[in-house]
C-alpha cells in the first residue's frame, strides 16, 4: 500500500544521545515513489508526528526501496482527480493542488533542518517535495527532471519559486520550457543540489550530516533556518526579519550557549539540549 512513512531514531555520538533525527519516507516502490493524493494529505501529519519530539534535531526525507527518490505526482490519479468540475462548479483540480500546497509547506515550516536524501529519478512533484527541503543531497545515480510540460500543465508557483531561487530564472526557465532531464553532476552545478555522492555511499554520508547537525546547538541552527527564510523569501516584511532577530537573541538567554562556552574553556566536546 502506497503510503507515507514516519519514524524517529537516536543520535548516538561517542556513547552519548545527542537527541533524535526523523525520517520522513515516500513508500510507494510499485510506482517508482509516486506521490497520489492520499500521500500528500499524510504528509503533514507526519511532519506533526516527528516535530512533537522535543529533543528532534533534523528529518531526513527519502524514497523507499532503491529504485528512485519520487517519479513525481501519480498520473494515472489525474481523469479523476485533476480534470473536469466537481459537481458543485468548482475545479477538481483545486483540491489536489491544496493538498500539495499543505503538504510542502509542512516541510518547509519544520523547525529543524529538513533534508533530501535523492537517489534514482525525481521528477516533478519529487522535485516540488526536495525543493521544500532545506538540504538536497544527491547520489550519482540521481536524475531530475521538471516535466509539466510534456502534460500540459504549469508547475504551481510556490514550486516554481523556490526553482528560481535555487538555480536562477534562466535555468529555471530551460527545465520547465523542455522537461529536460539532469543527470546528477548537471544539478550539481546547477545548484538545485547541494552535494552528489557515490549510491553506495549516500545512506553513510546522510547519517554523518545529521549526526554532525545533531550534535550543534538546536536553537542556534532554529535561528538560522528561519533567518536565512526571511532573508530569502520573496514577502520579507520588517515584522519577519524582527522575529528571526529576535530568536538569534534569545541564544545569548540559553543554557545551551553556557554550555557551549564552558565546553570550550575545559576544552571538551559540548551537549546541547535545545533549552
Amino acid at each position: 500500500m502506497a503510503t507515507i512513512g514516519a519514524s524517529l531514531r537516536p543520535a548516538v555520538i561517542d556513547d552519548v544521545e545527542h537527541g533524535t533525527i526523523g525520517t520522513l519516507t515516500i513508500d510507494n516502490p510499485d510506482r517508482r515513489n509516486a506521490m497520489n493524493a492520499a500521500m500528500y494529505l499524510a504528509v503533514p501529519d507526519a511532519m506533526a508526528a516527528l516535530t512533537k519530539a522535543a529533543d528532534l534535531r533534523c528529518i531526513v526525507i527519502r524514497g523507499a526501496g532503491t529504485e528512485a527518490f519520487s517519479a513525481g505526482s501519480d498520473i494515472s490519479e489525474f481523469p479523476d482527480r485533476r480534470m473536469g468540475r466537481t459537481t458543485n462548479g468548482s475545479s477538481k483540480a483545486e483540491g489536489y493542488d491544496n493538498a500539495e500546497h499543505r503538504a510542502w509547506a509542512a516541510i518547509a515550516a519544520t523547525r529543524v533542518p529538513v533534508i533530501a536524501a535523492i537517489h534514482g529519478p525525481c521528477r516533478g512533484g519529487g522535485i516540488a517535495i526536495a525543493l521544500h527541503a532545506d538540504i538536497r543531497i544527491a547520489a550519482d545515480d540521481a536524475t531530475f527532471a521538471v516535466p509539466p510540460a510534456s502534460l500540459g500543465l504549469a508547475y504551481p508557483i510556490e514550486a516554481t519559486e523556490r526553482l528560481v531561487a535555487l538555480v536562477g530564472p534562466a535555468t529555471a526557465k530551460s527545465l520547465l520550457f523542455t522537461a529536460q532531464v539532469l543527470d546528477a553532476d548537471a544539478a550539481l552545478r546547477s545548484g538545485l543540489v547541494q552535494e552528489v555522492l557515490p549510491a553506495a555511499d549516500l545512506d553513510d554520508h546522510i547519517d554523518r550530516l545529521t549526526h554532525r547537525i545533531a550534535r550543534l546547538a538546536p536553537l542556534s541552527i532554529q535561528a538560522a533556518k528561519v533567518q536565512v527564510g526571511a532573508l530569502t523569501a520573496a514577502s520579507t516584511s520588517a515584522i519577519d526579519l524582527a522575529d528571526a532577530n529576535a530568536l538569534a537573541r534569545s541564544c545569548y538567554d540559553s543554557d545551551d550557549f553556557k554550555e557551549g562556552v564552558t565546553a570550550f574553556m575545559e576544552k571538551r566536546r559540548p551537549h546541547f539540549r535545545g533549552r
